[in-house]
Parts: structure tokens; sequence; C-alpha cells
């Protein structure tokens, strides 16, 4: 019976084995990139080979050096490459991705060619083609709206495209507020259209309000030109001379040659009225903050001005921190002591900690004392009393 367990033992340990050693050859089998054919005969030459060997050693043939020697160079020359694949296989996956197939990515540089050499509808086919291999790409579905656009001068087309673009679902609504921006420019640049510009540029206001996107779109519509302005563009500039003043050497006040300015009164009714239709314009609210400061000396109105931008929760630092400095120079610049600079200029510390903003900020609050000096009038200096009109002597002055 002891025996019995013994060789059931040894069995159930050789077909352990033997299994283990057929799981090697399949997966050397699978990965190996000689044929399965080959790869089998090279393993009936070597088995063949290694009995060879224990053959003659066994025996003590006196023939057994020679016959190792043959099986050894003939299996160095059978296995030396799959040898050497072996050992620089790791490196050579480092360099090369491994044995995996690259990702499959759409091909443009066929209809990008065509489009330079101006075959617009062939580049167009070509771009077509690859989305329909891959609908879901964002550079394809922009460059066939800009080859229908600025080649073709189809603006319908364009916009075609780019309606469809927004609608797939795993394009990210950065770049659908890029393609809507992209095609309200194309409207200004080529159509010379204006009110369709606005159209795609409220639209993008109502599919993403409450974001950065949208306030951008808002400072768009700001600034939006007329159709009269395009249209002043598109012909030339003319430029109309003014009659010229006579006799202008022997004026007795200096002539100003340059328009006068704009009075402050009209200039700031203009800036309030374009923030009553686009509140979000930043340029315009900091340039009334200004002009409410220097012109008017209401330091009180600036504040609440530059305050509202500070908040604006669209802002972003470097527009926060660019703010906050010139609230501190108008609050030097109208009289403000140097505690009342210095809390202004601590909230960029208290914003940003750590941050470049915050070390700029801590330089300029460590010089304060030096700028509030540069800003002192500099103290007149009563000169003597000469004679006068020295150079108009008879006789020069002794």
């Amino acid at each position: 019976m002891k025996w019995s367990w013994t060789l059931l033992a040894d069995i159930a340990i050789a077909l352990l084995l033997l299994a283990g050693f057929a799981g090697v050859l399949k997966a050397w089998l699978r990965r190996s990139r000689d044929d399965p054919a080959v790869l089998i005969l090279k393993w009936c030459a070597t088995g063949l080979c290694v009995l060879a060997i224990l053959y003659a050693t066994a025996f003590a043939l006196p023939y057994a050096p020679l016959v190792a020697a043959v099986c050894g160079v003939f299996l160095s020359m059978l296995w030396t490459p799959n040898i050497v694949e072996t050992l620089f296989k790791p490196l050579w996956h480092a360099w090369t991705g491994a044995d995996e197939p690259p990702e499959p990515k759409p091909f443009y540089a066929i209809a990008r060619a065509k489009r330079q050499r101006g075959q617009y509808a062939a580049a167009l086919a070509d771009v077509r083609a690859q989305l329909a291999k891959f609908p879901n790409d964002f550079e394809g579905h922009m460059l066939a709206a800009e080859i229908l656009a600025e080649n073709m001068l189809d603006l319908d087309g364009a916009e075609l495209t780019v309606n469809r673009l927004c609608h797939i679902p795993a394009i990210t609504p950065q770049q659908k507020a890029y393609a809507l921006s992209t095609l309200a420019d194309w409207y200004l640049r080529i159509g010379q259209d204006p009110e369709n510009a606005e159209r795609i540029l409220r639209q993008l206001v109502e599919n993403y309000p409450d974001t950065d996107l949208a306030t951008t779109a808002r400072q768009r519509l700001a600034r939006l030109p007329t159709a009269e302005h395009l249209a002043d563009r598109r012909e030339p500039a003319r430029i109309k001379l003014r009659k010229g003043i006579e006799n202008i050497g022997l004026q007795r006040t200096p002539v100003t040659l340059e328009p006068p300015p704009e009075p402050p009164q009209k200039l700031a009714a203009r800036y309030v009225e374009q923030l009553e239709k686009h509140p979000d314009d930043f340029d315009t609210r900091e340039k009334l903050a200004v002009l409410y400061a220097d012109a008017f000396q209401r330091l009180d109105l600036a504040e609440d001005q530059l305050e509202q931008l500070i908040q604006h929760p669209a802002a972003n630092p470097g527009q926060v921190v660019h703010w906050i400095n010139l609230l501190a120079d108008l609050q030097i610049r109208h009289g403000r002591d140097r505690d009342t600079v210095r809390a202004t200029l601590e909230r960029i510390l208290e914003l940003f900690p750590g941050s470049p903003y915050a070390e700029q900020a801590e330089r300029r609050i460590n010089l304060l004392a030096l700028e509030f000096k540069r800003r002192e009038i500099a103290p007149t200096v009563k000169l003597g009393v000469y004679e006068q009109n020295l150079g108009l002597k008879g006789r020069l002055p002794r």
C-alpha cells in the first residue's frame, strides 16, 4: 500500500511537470515570431540532439565529445536568433512600445496637401472619409468647417458642420465654445456679417450660462463691430484734411494742432451706456474707474467700479491682481495714506498665498515708502534775480 501511494505521488508530480512544460511550450508558441511549424521542427531537432548527447555520454562512447561538440554547434546556430531576441526584447520594447499595435488615428496630411494645391473639394472629401472612420474627431470636423468657410466661402455649410460637432456627446464644452467662437470670427472676417456673429455668440451664452465661456462671449459681444464699421474697413482709407492755420509763425499764443479731447462728462456717459448694455465689459469698467478718479476726483466711485471687477466670478487671477494694483495706484495718486494702500495690496497675499502674485505684492509693500516719496511734489527752488535782457545789451558785460 505504501508503494502504491508513492507511485501515485510520482505520477501526479510527473503529470504536473508535464502540464507545466506543455504550458510553457504553448506560451512560447504563441509569443514567438517564428512560424509554428518551424518552431516545432526546432523543438524536435533539439530533442534529438539532447538524446544523442545523453546516449553517447551514458554509454561512454569514444566519440561522445565529438557528438556533444557537433550537437552544441548545431543548437547554437538553431537557437541564437531566439536567444538574442529574448535578451534584447525588453530594450527593444522600451524603444518601440512593445508588440502592441499603434492607436488608430485619423490621417489628414493628404487632405491638407490637396488644400494647399487648391483642390478644395478633394481635400474636403478626404476629410469626410476620415470622419466616417472617426466620427468623434474634433480636429477633422474643424478642418472640414475651415475648408468650407475659408476656401469655399460656404459659411452655411461651415455652420452646419459646427452644429453637428456641437451635438457629439464626446466633444467637451471648451471645444464646442472654441468652434462657435471660430464660426463667429468667420462671419465677421469672411462674411462681413455682424448679425450672424452676434447670433452665434448669444447661442454660446445661452448654452453655457454662468461660466467663463459665457463671460468671454459677452465681452466679445460688447466689442462687436457694426455693419457700418465693417463697410468702412473694406473701403480704402480716406483722410479728410482741414484748412490749416494761416500765419502760424506769427501767433502770439502756442498753437495746438491736435483735436481737443472729448469732455469727461461725455466720455463717462458713453462708458455708462456701454456698461448698461454689456455689464461684463471689463475694459470699459476699468476705463470708467480711472476716469472717475482722475477727471472727477471721485475715488469712491472708482473704488466701487474696481471692486466690482475684483469680485467678478469670471475674472482670472492675473486680472484680479492687475485691478488691485490699479486701485493702489489710484489711492496713492489721490492722497490715501500708506496704511490704506498697504491694506489694499495685502489683499493679494490673502487671495493668492504662496503664488508669484503674492511675492510681487510683498515686494511692492516693502517699497511703499519709496513709492510715496517719489510721488511727493518736489520743493520749489527760488532762483536769484539776474540782469535781464543780457543778450540784447550793446556791449558785453564785464
